[in-house]
């Protein structure tokens, strides 16, 4: 009778196999262990653009998108270059807290979406260069308001309700007078602010008087009158046209004039990079 080779079992399995076997196994669940974790985790890093709000009415609280993008500089900037027209989203709220905005239902938005504190925002639907000085936002004038607040800086950004009614020049004379009373009132630093673009879609709607051609115009000749005053222009304009030289997408809200939540992180880093 033969005899039972040692270590094995009837069915002809010896311990290193079954060892083998099971290694083997072990393998193959820890691979898609981390497979599965490195899947996921990609998924739950990706961020989403802010949800769409009208400037004209309070936005949703939401988180601010996280930054994408390295901390703008606080050294005085040089002339604008390409890089200086790269929009990024970094901005410190806190350099702002001795600014004043002046502006219409686009710079509404700064405060509406809480990006600065309504002290810091003089705005309101409608405003423009010629009526700013003289109107009043919550029973308060701008003059009432430069005297109580005494901003270091004040932007001004104003044109866009006027731009496809009246004449470029004559709105231009109106802004450069403001701007001038404006220095009279007090000792900030005054900076003028291009209107923003349009979209392709919202300068053909009918119900638009806007058009590229209308604002290029003015922002030029709105820089040509700035130069004879104490003000700076800043061209926020040219960062956030397209390769067509309209609102661009990315930063359009859906009426293809206003602002989305991102596009005032934007303005408001580009403007800390060329006023500081």
């Amino acid at each position: 009778m033969a005899q039972k080779k040692k270590g094995k079992n009837r069915f002809g399995i010896t311990p290193s196999i079954i060892f083998m076997n099971l290694l083997l196994v072990l393998i193959v669940c820890t691979v898609c262990f981390f497979t599965y974790n490195i899947i996921n985790g990609n998924e739950d890093a990706s961020s989403s653009e802010p949800p769409f709000t009208a400037v004209t009415s309070a936005p949703a609280e939401t988180e601010k998108p996280a930054s994408q993008t390295t901390a703008v500089s606080s050294e005085a900037s040089s002339p604008a270059s390409s890089d200086d027209n790269q929009p990024t989203v970094d901005f410190d709220k806190d350099y702002f807290n001795s600014s004043l905005f002046i502006g219409d239902s686009i710079s509404t938005g700064l405060s509406l979406y809480g990006f600065l504190d309504s002290d810091n925002v003089f705005a309101q639907q409608g405003l423009a260069p010629s009526t700013a000085l003289d109107a009043e936002i919550d029973g308060v004038s701008l003059s009432a308001k430069i005297a109580s607040f005494k901003p270091k800086k004040i932007f001004v950004m104003l044109g866009t309700n006027s731009v496809g009614y009246a004449d470029s020049e004559t709105l231009t004379d109106s802004m450069k007078a403001l701007v001038e009373n404006i220095s009279k009132l007090c000792s900030a630093k005054v900076y003028v602010i291009s209107i923003p673009p349009v979209t392709k879609e919202a300068e053909q709607d009918s119900d638009n008087a806007l058009t590229s051609a209308a604002i290029n115009e003015y922002n030029k000749l709105l820089k040509e009158a700035i130069a004879d005053t104490k003000a700076s222009f800043i061209d926020l304009h040219s960062v956030l046209v397209d390769e067509d030289g309209y609102f661009s997408e990315d930063f359009a809200e859906m009426d293809g004039i206003h602002f989305t939540g991102k596009t005032y992180e934007v303005m408001l880093s580009y403007l800390q990079k060329h006023s500081s």
